[in-house]
């Protein structure tokens, strides 16, 4: 079988009669060329099966076309909303992405991110990365370009895009509080995160704010994940008084506080509300029907992305912090508690 041979861009000049750099420009969108003649070498092209090297392109304009993503658990659900939005741009500028899970640990973090610089990656989006410690940092600051989402470190300057942590959080609790709820636990998510501290810190501060006492055991340190949702589940239900609701710092710390309250037969929300964060898909299905706060996950990816794009056509340009609005969506895990306290964890 006779192997096909490639169709190059000297075969379109060919098929055109047209010089090789007009055929060139065509291509390449030039804006000094007449419509007539783009639409005459565009379907020669598409006739004659052409298509752009990628190497050459590269070659010739200096970049690789690739950008590197690090998510910190490809399995969360909340982190393909991310990664289709930093795709969304990724296709519009001809891009091609790298798809790197860390698991949230920094040495697995450190490992992908000296592969991504050995590619020559045009630059990096970080999901909820490690961004604080000196080896971190030595890589972010090897000039490739980078944005961070969701996690940040406020003593540099980085392009950063994030969620109204305030407003979202402030927003749950006070829903909770005219429900009536007056012992509220909360779920901290990861100890190194900004985004897990801000959102502590406005659930305090909201707190406070509506004279609501929060003891020590009612704030159970731990991370996004679902076995951290049961853990505080459990330990929340089993204390000489229980809380009526729950936030989770995500849906799937909330799912997990929801598995726990249901292995001990209790119903949510007649005998415990559940608020959750993100608004993942599951969080809509009538199974779970979750109370949550919506984040514009696939848009806060894509101007993550836009960023980036900014970032690599001008190194020198300000850093820039884009903060993304959020809104609480009331489902049906939260309601008034039918009693002062909830009823406990049986042993």
């Amino acid at each position: 079988m006779t192997e096909r041979k490639r169709v190059t861009i000297l075969d379109v000049s060919r098929a055109t009669g047209l010089a090789l750099s007009t055929v060139s420009n065509a291509l390449a969108g030039k804006n000094h060329v007449s419509e007539e003649t783009r639409a005459t070498v565009l379907e020669a092209a598409t006739r004659l099966g052409y298509r752009a090297s990628t190497v050459a392109r590269a070659l010739r304009m200096q970049r690789s076309f690739t950008i590197g993503v690090l998510v910190a658990d490809v399995a969360n659900p909340s982190s393909p909303d991310f990664v289709r939005g930093v795709e969304d741009v990724a296709i519009r500028e001809k891009c091609t992405l790298l798809l790197s899970n860390t698991d949230g640990d920094e040495e697995r973090q450190l490992l992908h991110m000296r592969t991504l610089l050995d590619r020559q990656v045009d630059g990096m989006v970080l999901i909820s990365q490690h961004v604080s410690s000196p080896a971190v940092r030595a890589l972010l600051d090897a000039s490739t370009p980078f944005v961070l989402i969701q996690r940040r470190n406020p003593l540099f300057p980085d392009d950063y895009v994030g969620s109204d942590n305030v407003i979202g959080v402030s927003e749950a609790i006070n829903h909770l509080h005219a429900l009536k709820h007056r012992r509220i636990g909360f779920v901290r998510g990861p100890s190194d995160s900004s985004t897990a501290g801000e959102r502590l810190e406005t659930f305090l501060a909201e707190a406070k704010r509506l004279r609501l006492k929060v003891d020590d055991e009612l704030v159970f340190k731990g991370d996004y994940g679902f076995e951290t949702g049961v853990a505080a589940g459990r330990h929340f239900l089993r204390l000489r008084r229980p809380p009526t609701a729950i936030m989770g710092s995500s849906d799937i710390n909330a799912l997990g506080v929801m598995e726990a309250a249901l292995e001990s037969g209790l119903s949510i929300p007649g005998q415990l509300s559940v608020v959750g964060l993100d608004d993942i898909a599951l969080a809509s299905f009538r199974a779970i029907n979750l109370t949550t706060i919506h984040l514009q996950k696939r848009a806060m990816g894509a101007a993550a992305a836009d960023l980036l794009i900014e970032r690599i056509r001008q190194p020198d340009r300000t850093p820039q912090e884009l903060i993304f609005p959020t809104r609480l969506v009331v489902r049906g895990s939260t309601a008034a508690p039918a009693l002062p306290e909830a009823p406990r964890l049986r042993a």
